[in-house]
């Protein structure tokens, strides 16, 4: 089939006459097709938008970069994973996904520009974030308070949810996308539920004990939904999910920021069951990495086992968090006092008459001190 410009218009994975790889054995072909023939390759599209590169893939998603000619803008297009595409649980997934951050209007949310179909399968345009992933800005060396401002600012897009009554429940490094403007913005809403939804038990035969480590950063496709790693104890449990399961999944991510290291440990997705229910985050001292107790605080009542013991709102979490971090240090200014009160005396003893060096100190004026 062609559009208008005649230039060939390839059908999404998992659509009527498609091969097993979909598009992205289109692109490769594309590719491979301009390296032998020494000139540019054949314009992939999608619907009305032209594929340029691949961006990357997640557990059910593969997101590209396309160019809206119409708009002349570059978009980041999700379609379903060719293996998962004829599954109708995943279609459901991407319109709710489309749904849900279509509710949004925030800075800090990344935006859904369309919702597109090509035969049975459904696609995301979106918002194009040219930067990277917290993850891995996460991965260079920064002071404390720059982490927390970058996760506050992150934090304000949760809040925005689930002021629409949405909870994200897959939050984590991953999932928000740190453009070049310092700005970062939540994305991946595919398993965003209005908060009064209990979460479902799935099939998980096996799996739990046979997942290999890389599973538990990875937001599963069955038996769980979300990221093992930094899923509320509520969640763990298959209890019902709330803001505070969203905002332990925060918290989870920030201290692993500040510390370098996860608040609980765990190989395999079971092991990582007993820790988030049943043992304490790992014992760290935040003098030790320059944290404020105070920050250190906050985070370790985001994770507070109970969600009734958490912040009462992702709001009142991030009050805190700017509080904590603007809170100057106690100064220990009295070693420093008595040294130069000292210094004062010895000098004015050392001019003084016989009689007079005990008035001489006392009546030294207001220093300030």
């Amino acid at each position: 089939m062609t559009n208008r410009d005649d230039t060939p218009t390839v059908r999404a994975p998992g659509s009527a006459g498609d091969d097993d790889d979909g598009l992205e054995s289109r692109l490769l072909l594309a590719r491979a097709r301009a390296k032998l023939l020494g000139r540019g390759s054949t314009p992939v599209h999608l619907g009305r938008y032209r594929i340029l590169d691949r961006l990357g893939q997640g557990g059910m998603g593969v997101v590209y970069l396309g160019q809206d000619d119409e708009l002349d803008r570059k978009v980041a297009i999700k379609i379903l994973r060719h293996d998962l595409a004829p599954s109708s649980a995943g279609r459901s997934r991407l319109l709710r996904e489309a749904q849900a951050t279509a509710k949004l209007s925030h800075p800090n949310v990344v935006h859904v520009y369309e919702v597109g179909h090509e035969a049975d399968q459904v696609y995301l345009a979106m918002e194009y974030v040219a930067g990277d992933t917290l993850r891995r800005w996460n991965q260079t060396t920064r002071d404390w308070r720059d982490v927390v401002a970058m996760y506050v600012g992150a934090g304000e897009g949760l809040a925005a949810a689930h002021a629409v009554g949405l909870v994200h429940r897959d939050f984590k490094p991953d999932n928000v996308l740190v453009g070049r403007d310092g700005r970062p913005r939540v994305v991946d809403f595919g398993l965003a539920r209005l908060d009064d939804v209990t979460t479902t038990r799935e099939s998980t035969v096996g799996a739990r004990d046979t997942a290999p480590r890389k599973s538990v950063d990875v937001t599963a496709t069955a038996g769980f939904a979300g990221t093992p790693a930094y899923m509320a104890p509520e969640l763990h449990a298959y209890h019902r999910a709330d803001a505070r399961s969203d905002q332990f999944a925060f918290c989870v991510s920030l201290f692993e920021a500040l510390y370098g290291r996860r608040p609980f440990g765990g190989e395999t997705i079971t092991q990582i069951d007993e820790q988030v229910v049943l043992a304490p985050p790992v014992p760290i001292d935040p003098a030790q990495h320059a944290v404020p107790k105070a920050v250190h605080d906050a985070v370790l009542r985001g994770l507070a086992r109970r969600p009734g013991e958490r912040f009462a709102s992702m709001g009142e979490l991030l009050d805190e968090l700017r509080r904590a971090s603007a809170r100057p240090r106690k100064r220990r200014w009295w070693p420093f006092g008595l040294f130069c009160l000292a210094a004062l005396g010895l000098s004015a003893l050392g001019g003084a008459q016989p009689g007079e060096a005990a008035r001489s100190v006392t009546d030294l004026p207001d220093q300030g001190l």
